[in-house]
């Protein structure tokens, strides 16, 4: 009997145990001001890693969603579940979707791109073309990470996580800095 891998999606607040031959993508991007992405990239990556995958290890997608507290929007909760599930992937997938063009700068993910650049980890980006800081994102990728492809879509920015994840065999991805 073919088994196939399984994707498991761990949201907000619930916490991840590391599993056995397992590899971690966080999805990282537009939360405020865009479309739900996140559905379609799961959607995208439960049907890539399955494509062929009886020798292939499980995955789960650590997925943020807006968790609300107080009036200002903040959640020093959901900030450090965030931190946490980000030293935990293996790779981090950044898509900056165009959005609500009066407010599209997502600062947090901005952040978490420049951090992650600098260090040297595993990412796939992608920035939609009508994302207004596509020009700042381009430009500081080519500083930090020449040669770094920056897809337009989500589905080709998925694509290529999924053959980084396939090209590295375990220990994770993360490369030391």
């Amino acid at each position: 009997m073919m088994k196939t891998a399984q994707v498991r999606v761990i949201e907000s607040m619930q916490e991840c145990v590391p599993r056995a031959e397992e590899r971690r993508v966080f999805l990282a991007g537009g939360m405020h001001n865009c479309p739900d992405w996140r559905h379609d990239a799961i959607s995208a990556f439960r049907r890539m890693w399955s494509e062929g995958s009886a020798d292939r290890c499980s995955l789960a997608l650590l997925s943020p969603r807006r968790v609300i507290s107080g009036s200002s929007g903040f959640n020093e909760s959901m900030v450090t579940w965030e931190h946490r599930h980000l030293a935990l992937a293996d790779l981090v997938l950044f898509w900056f979707p165009s959005g609500n063009a009066a407010k599209p700068e997502q600062p947090v993910a901005l952040y978490e791109l420049g951090a992650a650049a600098a260090t040297g980890r595993a990412i796939a980006v992608g920035v939609e073309d009508g994302y207004r800081r596509r020009p700042d994102v381009l430009a500081q990728l080519r500083c930090a990470r020449p040669g770094l492809p920056v897809h337009s879509d989500l589905l080709s920015t998925v694509s290529t996580a999924v053959e980084a994840l396939r090209a590295e065999s375990r220990p994770p991805l993360r490369r030391a800095s």
